[in-house]
């Protein structure tokens, strides 16, 4: 998992706005062999997410207040470390209408199983990124450095509030995550086979990542295509 954490946090580096962040953790999700992820930041006010979930799942969540019920939340404050959960361990016994309610509608979405990285943020506040599948039982995190994957976390809020912060304008020529990523690797002046290496990926995909992004940029060739990319602050 360390190799999808670094893969993550590289794209979320040279992030230009939200959709090029929910971009990165969707890739990152699937890398983990999740389906959809959660992002959210809750206070003792109010809660706000980006998130891949189903709209309607979204819509009930936040109009019912379900983060006061939500097992993963409640076990996320308790624990405030990574762990593996899933709606089959969750207490089937003294529920509530509105918690049998939550359980069913759980299942209903296929969020049945997940993976959460909870980390304090400031002024007491929890920051939390779960990603989730439909699978009864959740996947156990192989060789996962608990404390990169906390940083990873961080830096998925820093990088939320510097482009809400800096008002960032979108680029008209817009490369996708994993095209923007191997741009970058390119411009430190890695080769394809080293950039193969770094992000985990096969060397004529990151073949395919660069043609494509040579080819968005209307550049003769990588060199040019580099410095376009950073004259134009894409990278």
């Amino acid at each position: 998992m360390d190799g999808q954490i670094t893969a993550l946090i590289d794209a979320l580096d040279i992030s230009k706005d939200q959709r090029s962040i929910r971009g990165a953790l969707k890739s990152f999700s699937l890398a983990c062999g999740y389906e959809r992820f959660a992002y959210f930041e809750i206070t003792s006010k109010e809660i706000s997410t980006i998130n891949s979930y189903p709209l309607e799942w979204q819509h009930d969540y936040l109009r019912n207040q379900f983060a006061r019920i939500d097992p993963v939340v409640t076990t996320a404050k308790r624990l405030m470390q990574m762990f593996t959960w899933s709606v089959q361990d969750w207490p089937s016994r003294c529920l509530t209408t509105e918690e049998k309610r939550f359980r069913s509608m759980a299942k209903e979405y296929g969020l049945c199983s997940g993976l959460s990285i909870p980390v304090l943020g400031s002024y007491g506040s929890i920051l939390m990124l779960s990603l989730t599948s439909a699978r009864q039982k959740s996947l156990l995190p192989t060789s996962a450095n608990v404390a990169r994957a906390e940083q990873a976390v961080l830096y998925v809020h820093h990088r939320l509030r510097a482009i809400s912060d800096s008002d960032l304008m979108s680029c008209s020529l817009t490369l996708t995550s994993q095209e923007a990523v191997c741009l970058k690797w390119a411009a430190k002046g890695k080769y394809m086979r080293e950039i193969s290496i770094i992000t985990n990926l096969q060397y004529r995909t990151v073949q395919f990542y660069l043609d494509n992004a040579r080819k968005k940029l209307d550049a003769a060739n990588l060199v040019q295509a580099v410095s376009i990319a950073k004259d134009k602050g894409i990278i």
